[in-house]
């Protein structure tokens, strides 16, 4: 069966303000995340703790989605006790029903097919752009849970090789140029 986002979440803009110097608050923005979507640094910029913020604050579950700019990706956030707030980068998509783990709503729209079909959607004249209206009105399978589970796991794992690959690379051009470097000495 398939549904609409808006049927199966929540959707709101991420926090329009700026970081702040003094801040306390972590302030997810879109230059912490790599090229596959993953969170690869900590060091979030912050804000500062207030009642505007509060409302902002991201629940365990909730999908950050970049409908913005030369990248389309899904992360899931889990709840590491700390408040965190997302960026205006980010559409924030929280599952209102037990019809869809958000892993795999995540996983779901990171699939090639998915993001062809919302590129097409989408426009903009110089930095693509897909409106709220498209992606609330956007439909994805929606599977038994069990298979859900299993398709959230499989990107997860899909994921960790991929990262797994780029630290090999890496470290196989490090021994290459050390190599080198002491053969041309």
């Amino acid at each position: 069966m398939n549904l609409s986002i808006e049927t199966i979440s929540d959707i709101k803009i991420g926090f329009p303000g700026q970081a702040e110097p003094q801040g306390n608050i972590p302030f997810l923005q879109l230059r912490q995340f790599n090229d596959e979507g993953m969170l690869f640094t900590n060091d979030a910029d912050c804000l500062k703790l207030n009642k505007k913020i509060e409302s902002h604050f991201l629940k365990n579950g909730d999908v950050l989605f970049v409908g913005k700019g030369n990248r389309l990706f899904a992360w899931c956030y889990i709840d590491k006790n700390t408040p965190t707030v997302a960026s205006s980068s980010f559409f924030v998509l929280r599952p209102k029903t037990k019809e869809i783990h958000p892993e795999y709503l995540a996983a779901i729209l990171n699939a090639p097919q998915t993001k062809t079909a919302l590129m097409q959607l989408g426009g903009g004249t110089n930095i693509f752009s897909i409106r709220k209206s498209e992606l609330a009105a956007f439909q994805i399978p929606v599977l038994p849970m069990d298979q859900q589970i299993k398709v959230a796991l499989l990107a997860s794992f899909h994921q960790q090789e991929i990262q797994l690959a780029k630290e090999i690379i890496s470290q196989k051009q490090n021994l290459y140029s050390s190599i080198i470097s002491k053969l041309i000495k």
